[in-house]
């Protein structure tokens, strides 16, 4: 039954809202980077720890990333595809 609600939700929502509520979304992410204070990150490993990790990245490792991304994105498709029927 849930099927039935996403389409008639999908029926009531317009292109709009659509785009204002991802522009909305992206806006927020990086306003909250922004807002954040993310230096501690650069204390989470040292120099050599660092050098070794990206000496030691592989292609195999760039083409699991990718994937990574890739579905990532796909499902994103997915989901705005619900709204363009």
């Amino acid at each position: 039954m849930e099927i039935f609600t996403i389409t008639s939700f999908t029926r009531d929502i317009s292109r709009i809202d659509l785009i204002g509520t991802l522009l909305g979304h992206i806006i927020f992410a990086v306003a909250l980077t922004q807002l954040l204070d993310w230096t501690w990150l650069k204390n989470l490993m040292s120099e050599e720890d660092k050098t070794k990790l990206l000496n030691s990245y592989t292609w195999k490792d760039l083409l699991v990333d990718g994937a990574i991304v890739t579905v990532f994105i796909g499902i994103i498709f997915l989901i705005i595809s619900f709204f363009y029927k």
